[in-house]
């Protein structure tokens, strides 16, 4: 017999001794640089489409926020809070803020912390929202968020893209790319991740995150890329209250 045959045998007979087990498994992470991917609710997404077309339509009256921003873009338009307040729909962003930090915070601790985390009241407070109102050509260079721990970034219209230069990097033009500190272990991490939104997008990542956008070329169809993000703090109760006796606190929100 063969080596491989011999081989192939032994192994055959491993499996058939092998006995099964059912284990629990969870992932430590606690220096990893977590990206919540989700889509925005189909009514939500509605109502952000309203909020900002009239918005843009309007842009030349609106406040401008692109002095604060890194982006190599024309128009970027602030969003009133009370705009989302006025649509129903501004515990909805709380809410799912408040769900990323327990998750995160999950992770930072590690194993056993679970219930701790979960049984903190977490107050969170959204900071600006803005409209990235982008067209050909114009793009975000690597960039951080600052004044805030975390943000954010909601795809709310998409053109076709044209394809690019080269077709084995198809998916570079019009994408989000973030940027992380990878380990060693190239096998088991990367140091980048990119992604080409779609409509209803909805990304929620630490605010020291670097990423980017690259620019894009359209030739058909409506060329904008419209992006919205906003930042966030957080705070547990218990620090808050701390804060509050030393007179050192922000306004925090519960969500509706």
């Amino acid at each position: 017999m063969s080596t491989r045959q011999e081989r192939r045998r032994q192994e055959r007979l491993a499996k058939k001794k092998a006995k099964t087990y059912e284990i629990s498994m969870k992932m430590i992470q606690p220096w990893s640089c977590p990206i919540l991917k989700t889509k925005l609710p189909p009514d939500i997404l509605g109502k952000m489409l309203e909020i900002t077309d009239r918005i843009v339509e309007n842009k030349k009256n609106e406040k401008s926020w692109g002095e604060n921003l890194a982006g190599q873009v024309e128009h970027e338009l602030w969003i009133d809070n009370k705009e989302l307040e006025n649509a129903g729909i501004y515990g909805f962003f709380l809410d799912v803020i408040r769900q990323f930090v327990i998750q995160t915070q999950i992770q930072r601790l590690g194993p056993g912390k679970e219930q701790l985390v979960r049984s903190t009241e977490w107050l969170v407070q959204m900071l600006s929202m803005w409209i990235v109102n982008q067209y050909p050509g114009e793009y975000n260079p690597t960039h951080i968020h600052t004044q805030c721990q975390i943000s954010t970034a909601m795809y709310l219209k998409v053109p076709k893209f044209d394809d690019s230069v080269k077709k084995h990097r198809n998916d570079d033009d019009g994408s989000i790319c973030f940027t992380g500190p990878a380990s060693r272990d190239l096998e088991l991490t990367n140091p980048q991740w990119q992604h080409r939104p779609e409509v209803g997008d909805f990304f929620i990542f630490g605010a020291q995150q670097f990423h980017h956008v690259y620019p894009y070329k359209c030739s058909q169809g409506d060329p904008e890329r419209r992006c919205v993000s906003f930042n966030a703090v957080f705070q547990s109760r218990e620090e808050h209250e701390k804060m509050k006796k030393q007179g050192l606190i922000g306004t925090y929100q519960k969500s509706a």
